[in-house]
């Protein structure tokens, strides 16, 4: 038996994102258009970085997103503090590298979502995303 999915897009407008990582900040626009949007990760850090993506609850920000980061609030904890719901995906970047994965998800017009990186650089080190390594990023 096989299996497929279909995604489709109400406004047929259809955009690419690519999000930049660095030691430690995520580089990417402050707005883009609704519609389904392809993200792509490169990294251009000496460590490697990922890129979750997720719907923030509104009047959410980035000051909710360093403060759950710094008390060290696990990935399935975050619909808790300020996503809206799961985050959609994650994708990984080695240093010099940019990731063979695309996350596509559907942003919706007036919604602002989180583009965070989760990881440490050792076990008792701060999740990247306490170091500022976020982006908010609004859809018009």
């Amino acid at each position: 038996m096989m299996l497929g999915m279909v995604i489709l897009s109400c406004g047929g407008r259809s955009h690419d994102i690519r999000v930049v990582a660095s030691d430690y900040a995520l580089h990417a626009p402050d707005s883009v258009a609704s519609g389904l949007a392809h993200f792509t990760l490169e990294n251009r850090g000496r460590v490697v970085h990922e890129l979750v993506v997720g719907l923030l609850q509104r009047g959410k920000g980035a000051r909710e997103i360093v403060e759950a980061a710094q008390a060290n609030a696990r990935l399935r904890d975050l619909p808790a503090q300020y996503l809206e719901g799961p985050p959609f995906a994650a994708q990984f970047a080695w240093p010099g590298a940019t990731s063979p994965a695309t996350v596509t998800v559907e942003l919706q017009a007036g919604r602002e979502y989180a583009l965070i990186c989760t990881l440490r650089d050792t076990m008792t080190a701060p999740p990247h995303a306490a170091l500022g390594m976020l982006r908010v990023l609004r859809v018009r």
